[in-house]
């Protein structure tokens, strides 16, 4: 009798093990490759290769390098893991593209910013302000711009909070100071 009770208590034990090892869990990190059906993660220890064959990708807002993501996955992690869901921050997706306004000493020439991938952003338009690189800060909508200006004559460090939005069907990014710009379509 003792003999069965503990086999059935093993099986238990391997049940609730394998039970437990198939609910879903998340891997945070950012987007270091993507492809058609694979997406590459980097976290802080370890980088790992998703299959996005049948995943849901509707959070996934065009899968950009350098983009924070979630993935819900079942099971250990190992090469081409399949994923259950991708989902990654859609003021990344947003963000990508180039930001202009009109000169304010020539309305005919634009300035801005050019915000590409992995954090590198450009001037547009304006030698003395440079900006170099950007980031998403913790609130929704918001990116910090950072660069050096030289219209005082020695260079300046630079750091410019942004916050994008809608108006008007267009999106917006408000770095202050008068500086509204609008993205530009692509």
């Amino acid at each position: 009798m003792k003999k069965s009770s503990l086999y059935a208590l093993a099986a238990a034990g391997l049940l609730l093990a394998a039970c437990s090892d198939n609910a879903p869990k998340e891997l945070v990190g950012t987007i270091s490759d993507a492809s058609m059906n694979t997406l590459t993660v980097k976290t802080l220890e370890r980088t790992v290769t998703f299959t996005t064959e049948g995943a849901d990708m509707q959070q996934a807002n065009g899968l950009l390098l350098g983009s924070p993501v979630t993935v819900e996955y079942r099971g250990k992690l190992t090469d081409a893991t399949p994923a259950l869901k991708v989902a990654t921050n859609p003021t990344y997706y947003q963000a990508v593209g180039s930001w202009t306004q009109p000169n304010p000493i020539d309305p005919a020439q634009r300035q801005g910013v050019e915000l590409q991938v992995e954090g590198v952003a450009r001037s547009i338009g304006m030698a003395t302000l440079r900006f170099s690189t950007w980031e998403l800060t913790t609130q929704p909508g918001h990116i910090l711009l950072l660069g050096e200006s030289e219209g005082s004559g020695a260079p300046a460090e630079v750091r410019m909070e942004g916050v994008i939005s809608a108006e008007e069907g267009r999106l917006t990014l408000n770095l202050g100071d008068g500086m509204l710009l609008t993205k530009e379509e692509e």
